[in-house]
């Protein structure tokens, strides 16, 4: 029986079966027969032979394991020792040129993504033929290649037609901005040309909120030039004037308009403007001159009378004749308040805001923000504004916006604001038909843990199940819309109404503090307390 092995053995071996051989030549009987040691020599030198061969081929894995089988039948034999060195250092050179093409490619993708397509393309060029990385970043840079062209020719298109807020939304919604095609340079130029001039002429008719609205647009679109910075610094100080005037402060507007002067000599509103706030101030002097001026700086029993008349002394740095009028609390828009709480059973509760502004800040700063966080108290206070549909956050300090550092930039879906390295709100337009927004703060409370989100309300407030609504509930099978009216709060929805118990009344709304069913959904629309 022993002998047939062998034979069966070498006929595997002749025939150049050396597996097949290896697996009868490796028991031990076979080994200790005079006829199965001299099988076990030529097999292995055979397993040597074909491990050299593989390895002629870049085949590393097969001949290290015919290295790793010749060892095993014969011991380490100086050729056996030589071609296990010869694999390893075979192996180590074709793992360093892998990890050399590997980083080739990824400096190639990386040119690709900052938008140097032609360098990008030059270093593939260089990859040997047969790697699939490099044949995937050859693909992507034809894919990159065709889509900067189509942009570049839908960017010129908008703008021969002369829309360029659309040829704006085109450049920044593809990143031609990162481009550095000589075509798409060209265009960009034209585009921030072009929208110069519109901002120049808004600023020339008065229009200082569609001037402001069209920089911020812009900013996206390269570096800021020049004539961008002055722009910026004339809006910044139009803005500041008209802070400095609605404080009763006309004097400290005057010269912030002049500035503004200088940037836009054609402006002729500005002559209009700086007459005005230099006649307001001359009589602000006039009257802290009279007898009003010797009220506001009386005893103390002028601040207590002051009281009395729901009269609250001007802020510091205001004329000392001038007086303002404490707000009431109330809406502008009638008897619906400018925030309230939805609070909609199985769901959660929602905080919402009507106003176009609304601040947001630690609950310990000394001007205390709308929406009130308990925070980090050195996080700086900002300002969510609504502009025409479009939102902005503004800052006196830089923040972090979606990981660059702002002191104003326009939001869009998904925005990420960073206010400390722990308070982070997320920003989101979750309807595109829609201009309400939705907020959601991680890493700080507010003072009603039952608050999910903040809902910055414009038109309307959409609950239903879908992932385009505000508030996403299972109990409606159609979404319904919350929406304001005459200081009303309505409801468009197919179901039945019921207020308190009670028919829905349109004349009078949705009532405050009362439970409202709308078919399986219940809610209460709750007055928020301070």
């Amino acid at each position: 029986m022993l002998i047939l092995r062998i034979r069966q053995a070498e006929c595997a071996l002749a025939d150049g079966r050396l597996d097949e051989a290896f697996e009868i030549a490796q028991t031990e009987e076979i080994r200790r027969h005079h006829h199965g040691q001299k099988l076990i020599g030529r097999l292995a030198r055979a397993l040597v032979q074909r491990g050299q061969e593989n390895l002629a081929g870049h085949r590393f894995q097969p001949a290290l394991t015919d290295c790793n089988k010749a060892e095993k039948l014969a011991g380490t034999l100086p050729e056996i020792a030589q071609l296990r060195a010869a694999v390893c250092d075979a192996i180590v050179r074709d793992q360093q040129a892998q990890q050399h093409e590997a980083l080739r490619v990824a400096q190639a993708k990386q040119h690709i993504d900052n938008g140097w397509l032609s360098v990008g393309g030059r270093i593939l060029d260089e990859a040997p033929a047969g790697d699939g990385r490099a044949e995937m970043a050859r693909q992507e840079l034809a894919a990159a290649r065709l889509k900067t062209e189509d942009v570049i020719a839908k960017a010129e298109q908008a703008l021969t037609s002369g829309d360029i807020e659309g040829a704006m939304e085109i450049a920044r919604g593809a990143t031609i901005a990162q481009s550095h095609n000589g075509r798409a340079g060209e265009v960009l130029r034209l585009i921030r040309t072009k929208a110069i001039e519109r901002i120049r002429a808004d600023l020339d008719q008065g229009r200082v909120d569609r001037a402001r609205t069209l920089l911020l647009r812009l900013q996206p679109l390269g570096k800021d030039g020049t004539e961008v910075t002055e722009l910026n610094d004339a809006l910044a100080w139009c803005r500041q004037a008209a802070q400095h005037v609605m404080a009763g402060r006309p004097n400290m507007a005057l010269p912030l308009l002049r500035k503004v002067k200088t940037v836009c000599p054609t402006a002729r509103w500005l002559d209009a403007a700086i007459a005005d706030a230099k006649r307001a101030a001359e009589a602000y002097e006039e009257l802290d001159a009279g007898p009003l001026g010797l009220a506001a700086t009386g005893d103390s029993k002028c601040g207590v009378r002051n009281a009395e008349c729901g009269i609250e002394p001007a802020p510091a740095g205001n004329p000392p004749s001038a007086l303002r009028i404490p707000p009431s609390g109330g809406s502008e828009t009638g008897d619906m308040p400018a925030k309230f709480v939805l609070q909609v059973d199985g769901v959660a509760s929602f905080m919402v805001f009507r106003d176009a502004r609304v601040t947001v800040g630690p609950i310990s700063s000394s001007v205390r923000p709308m929406l009130a966080l308990i925070a980090d108290p050195n996080m700086p206070v900002v300002m969510l504004e609504r502009v025409e549909g479009d939102y902005f956050v503004r800052s006196q300090t830089p923040i972090d916006v979606n990981g660059q550092s702002v002191t104003e930039k326009l939001l869009g879906d998904g925005d990420r604001i960073t206010l400390s390295p722990r308070c982070v709100i997320r920003f989101a337009l979750p309807n595109p038909a829609s201009t309400t927004a939705v907020l959601t703060v991680s890493g700080a409370r507010l003072n009603r843990p039952d608050i999910r989100q903040i809902i910055l309300m414009d038109r309307d407030i959409l609950i239903g199940p879908y992932a385009n609504d505000h508030i996403r509930t299972e109990q409606v099978k159609e979404p319904l819309a919350l929406f304001a009216q005459n200081g009303r709060l309505l409801c468009r929805t197919k179901d039945d109404i019921l207020v308190d118990g009670a028919s829905f009344d349109p004349n009078v709304g949705l009532a405050m503090d009362k439970p409202v069913r709308i078919g399986r959904l219940s809610m209460v629309v709750a007055r928020l307390g301070e």
